[in-house]
């Protein structure tokens, strides 16, 4: 059985926390008093002389009253340690003493007068009565200083003796009761509620609502306080100390058990639920939830412009009520001169809020127009905050997010059959290549042997040349794939363009010559750096260059240039197309689109995309244009110092 589960350790928990909550409170109290009269800082005999000094001044303004009560002041001090004369201050005569000269610790002083009610006339002639002073009495009390008998004053002085030997144990007595406090609270709180075998349970007072046992305790806390208050004036601090002890301790265990209560319904989880008030105000917010639902779905589910027409008469009307309701009320607190001004006031009010429903409504639709521009420039992962959001407004913006979600989910699938066609022309592609290997090897061992018949030796080369064409497209289809993946190596250093350019007509120049192509170059005295790979920017401009002399018409110019413009080398080839070019530039750059319609010519409409890929790679860009049969094709680099 676990500590916290065994009823008596709980009960000696109860009363040891009484105990030294006890022993706190007095022991606290006494080092209150100790620190107010200096016990820390003076001797004893200084702190012994200001509470005796204390006591005798409250002793003389008793004394005055024995004498207004006709009392017997000699035979009242005859047991007590206290020495007393009463003079009349106006005549010097000694009324009432019982000291003679006896030496004291401790005095004080008072003077009070003795009135007469007097009878006069105001200056507006209606008589008035006034207090007139007609003896005037000084009290002086002394205390013993060698106490023989047996009073307060000599029990005070016992108390000061013992005080000022105890004065430094009692903050360590009060330290340590805090501590048994503590730990004793600490125990309960987690043992409240805890049965055998680990299981919570409440009991009876736990079982009572929570609000009705709060008004019940603040009910016992009210009739204790008032009785106090009652009856404290019947009693001198230590009476009332004695009498307040019992209700006192009373109360601390009913404070306790409420706590306890609180802590056994926090760990039964029905401190909230187990209330009057919650159980009707959770049936009154039923109610009003399904009128709410109610309302809610007939106006959720009208047209925007009739919802608008709802909500500017609902907004209407609550402006004229509330500047009605605050007119009214100003001029009942105030005056009917305000309520004017109050209207006033109450329209700019609710103006100010209507402002700012407004602004936040635009500032939704702001957020909303960003969001779609943001979406329809591609930016498919943006999604629209829509926690602020309520209404039409918010099923708009979650609208506007599902179509993000669904053009990602096309992409994505567009982009998962763009993978899957590559990878199919990869694969097909290699496993062409291996046979096609073949075949070519075969077809040169052919043409070297010795065949007499002509029409042999025909067949072989049109299977040579039709090979070697097959082979040279199977490349072009794997270089494809490489490239549009991205599964290929790119080593960007410092290039010279107008070299790697000049070095390309240059293998081309004969390829050219034949073709009848004349090439018109302009290139700026100065080199032009960019930052390339040499080897990938040489196939770009083989490709290109291998269209004009594929595609360009024969007997014309090829215009190849190479300008700096705002910090781009833009490289340029212009040619005329010796086919109709009734194709756009952005099909022209699809792969296997050709410009020869008619695909007469050797090729495999792979070029232009490659070129383009492979420039992309190097951060780069390339553009096609085409104006009538001008075919041109740009190419943009950053210029590199």
């Amino acid at each position: 059985m676990k500590l916290r589960e065994v009823l008596g350790l709980k009960i000696t928990a109860v009363i040891f926390s009484y105990i030294s909550v006890l022993i706190l409170v007095i022991s606290l109290f006494s080092v209150a008093v100790m620190g107010y009269y200096k016990f820390y800082f003076s001797s004893e005999k200084i702190v012994t002389e200001e509470i005796l000094t204390d006591m005798a001044e409250s002793e003389s303004y008793y004394i005055h009253n024995l004498l207004d009560e006709k009392m017997e002041l000699a035979k009242y001090y005859k047991d007590k340690n206290v020495y007393f004369c009463v003079t009349n201050l106006k005549t010097g005569e000694i009324l009432e003493t019982n000291y003679k000269d006896q030496p004291y610790i401790a005095e004080a002083s008072t003077v009070y007068g003795e009135y007469i009610e007097e009878e006069f006339a105001r200056e507006d002639g209606v008589t008035a009565f006034r207090d007139k002073l007609i003896n005037e009495y000084q009290v002086d009390v002394f205390v013993a200083k060698n106490m023989t008998k047996s009073d307060l004053f000599s029990v005070v002085k016992k108390i000061i003796s013992v005080g000022y030997t105890l004065r430094y144990y009692l903050v360590f007595i009060a330290l340590i009761s805090l501590a048994v406090f503590i730990f004793t609270v600490c125990y309960l709180f987690c043992a409240a509620g805890h049965i055998k075998f680990g299981k919570i349970k409440r009991n009876f007072i736990d079982r009572i609502p929570l609000d009705i046992l709060t008004a019940l305790l603040t009910g016992i806390f009210l009739a204790v306080f008032v009785i106090v208050i009652e009856y404290s004036y019947n009693f001198d601090e230590i009476g009332l100390a004695m009498i307040m002890y019992v209700p006192c301790s009373a109360l601390y265990f009913v404070v306790l058990g409420y706590c306890l209560s609180i802590a056994t319904r926090i760990k039964t989880k029905t401190l909230f639920k187990n209330n009057v008030l919650y159980i009707v105000f959770k049936k009154i917010m039923k109610y009003i939830k399904i009128i709410w639902d109610s309302v809610w779905y007939i106006f959720s589910n009208l047209a925007l412009a009739y919802k608008t027409v709802i909500a500017i008469i609902a907004v209407c009307f609550a402006e004229f009520l509330f500047c009605l309701i605050f007119g009214l009320a100003t001029s009942i607190i105030f005056s009917e001169y305000y309520m004017p001004y109050a209207v006033i006031f109450g329209l700019i009010l609710v103006n100010s809020v209507l402002v700012l429903a407004v602004l936040y409504i635009a500032v939704i639709l702001q957020n909303i127009k960003s969001g779609g521009e943001r979406i329809a420039r591609g930016d498919l992962d943006y999604k629209i905050d829509t926690r602020f959001m309520f209404g039409d407004f918010k099923k708009f913006a979650m609208s506007l997010n599902n179509i993000n979600e669904g053009l990602q989910s096309a992409i994505n699938e567009k982009m998962k059959s763009e993978r899957f066609k590559t990878e199919l022309i990869t694969n097909v592609s290699h496993d062409i290549k291996t046979p096609l290997t073949s075949i070519v090897n075969y077809v040169d061992l052919l043409k070297k042997e010795k065949i007499e018949s002509a029409e042999a030796k025909k067949y072989i080369d049109v299977l040579d040349r039709q090979s070697i064409r097959l082979k040279k497209l199977v490349e072009d289809l794997m270089d494809a794939s490489k490239v549009s993946t991205g599964n290929i190596s790119v080593e960007l250093t410092k290039c010279d363009a107008g070299v790697l350019l000049n070095q390309a007509l240059a293998e081309f120049e004969e390829k050219l010559n034949k073709a009848n192509i004349k090439t018109v170059v302009v290139m700026p005295e100065q080199s032009v750096k960019i930052l390339a790979d040499g080897r990938h920017l040489w196939r770009v401009f083989d490709n290109l260059l291998n269209n004009i002399c594929k595609y360009a018409l024969e007997n014309t110019r090829a215009y190849i240039d190479l300008k700096v413009i705002d910090k781009k080398a833009v490289i340029l080839f212009r040619n005329i197309s010796k086919y109709e070019l009734n194709v756009s530039a952005e099909d022209l750059m699809e792969r296997f689109v050709r410009g020869d319609t008619s695909r007469n010519t050797e090729g495999s409409g792979l070029g232009l995309s490659i070129a383009k890929s492979l420039v992309e790679l190097q951060n780069g860009n390339m553009e096609l244009f085409i104006d009538g049969d001008l075919f041109k094709a740009e190419i943009t680099f950053d210029v590199i110092d």
